[in-house]
């Protein structure tokens, strides 16, 4: 008798019996991971004729608005578990443990990168795709986020087969039960399609999964925000601000659209501009058992006489460029004003896009109030003016300028010297810092302050850059 190949039987056998569903299941699975790639490709086939003429707005922020809800629930839920866990340092130290925390930059507590980051992003990106695969696999739509060059160090790749693998590990509602919704601004905010008369378009979308990393690490977590901007053709059109923390059982995610008058064309009413506000129920707890450390922004009009105050905010970066541009703005440009210069309130704060959104909603809240006791004329808003010096990048900047701008229309974002931000999706770095102002008397102070810096050969010499003679916005 030949054993080997009676065993070789009897394991066949054995196999066949005890693996048949399974066998059916996975080739189901491969037969749906199949239509997936086939219908992906197919879609590809289909774009010979389509332009980002084709391309609605309105629908296209809508899914970066549930994108960023979604990567907030993973911030949350990346939290909920560390808190959870015996990784606490202790309710009255600065720093908040949160497992492995890994930095770009040795020793610089800016550049940390954790476990939120890397699955924020996978699951952001992921929603997206879901919903424009053929625009992104034509190149119609391009997608860049912070952690595009990650190494994964946090989160497994996932198989083709298993994409959902990352929303259910963190709670997140997965695309396949609950889909990307494309209506949230519609049909109230009617529907918006882009115009570029341009024959070579760039869209745009940029994604900061976790904006405020360090923050996250050292338990400021109402400054921790998820980050989604759209570009089209190197400015801000669009975006997203998911806030995951500030409530205890809601994510906010507040949104803009500041397109160009030759830029939108609608199938009802025109819309150039639009800001608004959402909340969304929230599957992860917030556990606030630690002393969470106050954020140190304070009120967006903080009594009586903060309206005649200018509030400056920075952050807390020893780099010459912030500490020489301040110098600049309190001496050298407040410092001679003709008429009194109004008063400072300073507020140092981390997160970029944090600061960002502090001076559009200041200048929306002192717009109200002028609204609502004296009438429309805003010019005697003094606003706020935020300084960063060279470090940011285009995903903190883009998502919150469009909100900015969608709110106040004069607003000015430069960088320190008054060049427009750079949005080409290879040069990433705002390398010359980023000046972000609201309210007549901030954007002249703005102005005024980029002019002198830009003619300073030492300030010129701190950011690599040579005397530069070029208009200012």
């Amino acid at each position: 008798m030949d054993l080997s190949a009676t065993s070789a039987q009897n394991v066949a056998s054995s196999t066949a019996s005890k693996t048949t569903d399974e066998i059916h299941n996975t080739l189901q699975l491969d037969a749906d991971v199949g239509r997936i790639v086939s219908e992906s490709f197919d879609s590809v086939g289909d774009m010979t004729d389509m332009t980002i003429n084709d391309i609605s707005i309105t629908e296209l922020l809508s899914t970066c608005i549930d994108a960023c809800r979604r990567g907030c629930e993973v911030i949350r839920n990346v939290r909920h578990k560390l808190v959870q866990s015996s990784n606490v340092v202790g309710s009255d130290s600065k720093f908040f443990c949160c497992g492995a925390v890994k930095y770009k930059i040795s020793n610089d507590p800016r550049s940390a990168l954790t476990e939120a980051d890397e699955a924020s992003q996978k699951v952001i990106t992921e929603c997206l795709h879901n919903c424009w695969a053929k625009e992104i696999r034509s190149g119609l739509i391009k997608v860049v986020g912070e952690e595009d060059e990650g190494d994964d160090d946090f989160v497994d790749s996932v198989p083709l087969y298993d994409m959902m693998a990352h929303f259910d590990k963190y709670n997140t509602p997965s695309i396949d039960q609950e889909p990307v919704q494309r209506d949230l601004l519609s049909p109230s905010d009617s529907t918006q399609i882009l115009h570029s008369s341009n024959e070579k378009n760039e869209l745009i979308i940029f994604i900061d999964p976790m904006d405020g990393t360090r923050e996250f690490v050292e338990n400021r977590i109402e400054n921790v925000q998820c980050l989604i901007g759209i570009t089209l053709n190197g400015k801000p059109i669009a975006g997203a601000v998911g806030m995951p923390m500030i409530h205890e059982d809601k994510i906010e995610i507040a949104y803009g659209i500041d397109l160009p008058a030759d830029s939108a064309q609608s199938t009802s009413t025109p819309l150039s501009k639009l800001s608004g506000v959402k909340y969304f129920n929230t599957l992860n707890p917030l556990v606030k058992q630690l002393s969470v450390t106050d954020t140190g922004m304070g009120d967006y009009i903080d009594g009586e006489d903060d309206v005649k105050k200018l509030v400056v905010l920075s952050g807390d970066s020893k780099k010459p460029a912030l500490t020489m541009s301040m110098k600049c703005l309190e001496s050298d440009v407040l410092g001679t004003f003709v008429d009194s210069a109004p008063p400072i309130r300073k507020i140092v704060a981390g997160g970029c896009g944090n600061k960002m959104l502090f001076v559009q909603r200041r200048f929306e809240a002192l717009s109200e109030r002028i609204r609502h006791q004296e009438g429309t004329d805003l010019s005697s808003i003094i606003g706020s003016i935020s300084l960063a010096p060279p470090g940011s990048s285009s995903w903190d900047t883009a998502g919150p300028t469009a909100l900015l701008l969608a709110a106040d229309p004069n607003a000015v974002v430069t960088d320190l010297i008054g060049r427009p931000l750079v949005y080409d999706g290879e040069h990433l770095s705002n390398d010359c810092g980023v000046v972000v102002s609201a309210g007549h008397m901030a954007t002249r102070i703005h102005r005024e302050m980029c002019e002198k810096l830009r003619r300073d050969e030492v300030f010129c010499e701190a950011l690599g850059v040579v005397l530069c003679d070029a208009e200012i916005i």
